[in-house]
């Protein structure tokens, strides 16, 4: 009987090994990051790491995590305006007692930005990891960016997005340096019948969106917009749209040129998305790593405007940039305000060409108050002075 019982004490002892949480250490007084690192076999910056300190400093009756289990990664989520424990916990189905014994946390209280671990989560073998997201029916780009914790004009950047229009079964690539693709799911053939000599209409049909219809077409959802004066992306089942016959639209209209760097009739049409703009940090390589925009100097308040009409694509705060504003624009443009003391629009806002969007600030990385402005043209960030005039320095 013995026998038996430690079989199954050992049994257990092994299970409980297997499926252990991480080991923790209570700070005694006395005890430095240096002596505890010693103690565990780890270093200094594991410690600070698996801890999220911003510091070295640590207090007696502080729980350190001082060895991880290897079958738990850590999930992250990173603080935005409006969060406090209780809603980062019920979002996360986990307490906040939790979270502040995986943060250290000696409060409730919790700032911007902040990167917490909200769970915890078993690691996949190599063959397994997956760098890119498949959209889901109904997924914004914005809720993507949530979800993996990285900055939306990243994603614009690594997929070489020309608009935040995503649609179902698209790739969303999580990380730079692949070849990326606009093509959406093949669409079924619908039947159209012409309106006129220089038109076609379009029912649309259950599950399709203006991109795969205009890609079907070969034209832009720019197009579609315009020809059938929609505010915004969004159409319905048995919808009729008119789509432009493509033997009597002209090359300009259709842009066939889409190699040209600059499209017809838009640089010069711009105006300055502040008064009296003097450029303090130009486009280009900066410190060794590529400034995607100019900065413009100005005071604290200092209104913001479009530049061009066109429609809020994000509204809200981003790692490096603060409280930003992407606008998209006619003809595959976007525009993003940057560092901004408030943002003045919301998601889904028509803006016209001179409204005041944002104000002045030196949220996110700045050093001094300013605006960061990018000008992206079919995804591709281009010297923001190919678009804008008058501007000085």
């Amino acid at each position: 009987m013995k026998k038996i019982y430690l079989f199954l004490l050992l049994i257990s002892f092994c299970f409980v090994l297997l499926f252990a949480t991480d080991e923790y250490y209570t700070v005694q007084r006395g005890d430095t990051l240096t002596r505890i690192s010693t103690r565990f076999d780890i270093s200094v910056n594991e410690l600070r790491e698996m801890n999220n300190l911003s510091s070295d400093s640590i207090r007696a009756g502080q729980r350190l995590i001082v060895r991880r289990n290897v079958n738990r990664n850590p999930i992250y989520y990173t603080v935005r305006a409006g969060d406090n424990l209780t809603s980062i916990a019920r979002n996360h189905d986990t307490t906040v007692a939790r979270l502040r014994e995986w943060n250290t946390l000696r409060s409730s209280n919790i700032r911007i930005n902040q990167r917490l671990i909200v769970d915890f989560e078993s690691p996949v073998e190599d063959n397994q990891r997956t760098n890119f997201h498949i959209v889901q029916q109904g997924e914004t780009l914005s809720a993507i960016s949530r979800k993996y914790d990285i900055d939306v004009i990243d994603l614009v950047d690594f997929n070489k997005l020309t608009g935040f229009t995503i649609f179902p079964g698209q790739r969303i690539w999580l990380e730079d340096g692949h070849i990326t693709t606009t093509s959406a799911p093949s669409v079924p053939e619908t039947a159209v019948s012409i309106g006129s000599d220089r038109s076609i209409t379009h029912t649309v049909r259950r599950g399709e969106n203006l991109f795969r219809i205009a890609l079907h077409y070969n034209v832009t959802v720019d197009d579609l917009r315009r020809w059938n004066r929609l505010s915004n992306v969004n159409i319905r089942e048995g919808q009729i749209l008119y789509v432009m016959d493509p033997v009597n639209v002209s090359n300009v209209e259709r842009r066939t040129d889409r190699s040209s760097g600059i499209l017809p009739n838009v640089a010069g049409q711009a105006i300055l998305p502040v008064s009296n703009a003097v450029v303090i940090s130009e486009f280009g390589m900066r410190s060794g790593r590529m400034h995607q925009g100019i900065d413009l100097r100005g005071n604290p308040g200092t209104p913001i405007f479009s530049v061009l009409p066109g429609e809020v694509a994000f509204s809200g705060v981003q790692r490096g940039f603060g409280n930003v504003v992407i606008i998209e624009h006619e003809n595959s443009i976007m525009t993003v305000y940057g560092h901004n003391e408030s943002n003045l629009v919301v998601v889904g806002d028509q803006v016209v060409q001179g409204q005041i969007i944002a104000t002045m600030g030196n949220t996110g990385n700045a050093t001094t108050y300013h605006l960061h402005f990018e000008y992206r043209l079919r995804g591709v960030a281009r010297n923001p002075r190919e678009l804008l005039t008058g501007i000085r320095g």
